[in-house]
């Protein structure tokens, strides 16, 4: 009797042993976020998103000239890319949130430092185009200077808003290059 009830005890043992693999680590989840005295929330999929301003000639820059190795365009400065339009998403706005104001910030460009300059490619044997920069806009189309303007007054109204801009390649310079075009900004908003 007394070896049939170790036995079971052991038995017992070794099942809660064996049963503790079923409560392993197999992973880790950050949550990341913050309470603000903000009238509005910035929606997640405007905190982190990514704006394709897709394959653009380096022709609509200005004249290309042929048999340069690597090809060069002869741009106009100022000359623009067709935007691409997007939204930064207000969710759940008070009363107290009457209009907003953004600015950009982020690394100028050596030409024309009120305009996003283009990061290095990162890819081997793939520098990054030159010559052009990213210019940010409201959506009627009048430039939001880097790190130094701010958009036009938005009207916000109770509830969720939607800010529009825009986003173009400009020419910086009298030569543009071809390569990757990518660049990083960040955004503030001022409530009103």
């Amino acid at each position: 009797m007394k070896k049939s009830v170790f036995i079971k005890f052991a038995s017992m043992a070794v099942a809660g042993v064996l049963s503790q693999s079923a409560f392993a680590i197999d992973g880790t989840i950050n949550f990341t976020g913050e309470i603000t005295d903000a009238p509005c929330s910035v929606s997640a999929n405007s905190q982190n998103m990514t704006v394709p301003l897709g394959k653009v000639s380096r022709n609509v820059f200005g004249i290309t000239a042929p048999n340069v190795t690597p090809a060069v365009t002869t741009a106009t400065v100022g000359r623009k890319s067709v935007p691409a339009n997007f939204t930064i998403d207000l969710l759940g706005c008070g009363a107290s949130a009457q209009g907003a104001t953004v600015s950009f910030s982020g690394r100028g460009d050596v030409a024309d430092p009120t305009t996003l300059r283009l990061a290095n490619s990162g890819q081997v044997g793939a520098p990054a185009a030159s010559g052009v920069a990213i210019e940010i806009a409201d959506s009627a189309g009048t430039k939001i200077a880097l790190n130094t303007g701010r958009s036009v007054d938005y009207p916000l109204g109770l509830g969720d808003n939607s800010l529009r801009f825009q986003a173009a390649y400009v020419a910086t310079g009298p030569a543009v290059t071809v390569g990757p075009a990518n660049a990083v900004a960040q955004f503030t908003i001022a409530y009103k």
